[in-house]
């Protein structure tokens, strides 16, 4: 088989051509994948902070504060006539 300068080629000459092709491919195919790779992370991150951000929504939307539930257990106390503790 000749080259196009007319050149024979041998069997192991195409052989490293033919791989240098495939490395070359390889490589290519690496960094593309690493590309998705790290868009899919960015995707997986995003939404973890979407779930935290809904979980502190409904925390703050449902926590009372301090001084809420010392009114409630005041009534409580009130209205079951327990007395308060001396401490």
């Amino acid at each position: 088989m000749a080259n196009k300068n007319g050149k024979k080629i041998t069997i192991d000459g195409l052989a490293m051509i033919i791989n240098k092709g495939f490395d070359g491919q390889m490589e290519y195919m690496r960094e593309e994948f690493g590309k998705i790779n790290r868009r899919f992370e960015g995707v997986a991150l995003k939404k973890d902070l979407d779930e935290i951000k809904k979980d502190v929504k409904y925390i703050k939307e449902n926590l009372k504060s301090a001084s809420e539930l010392e009114k409630e257990v005041d009534y409580i106390k009130n209205t079951l006539g327990v007395p308060e503790l001396k401490g």
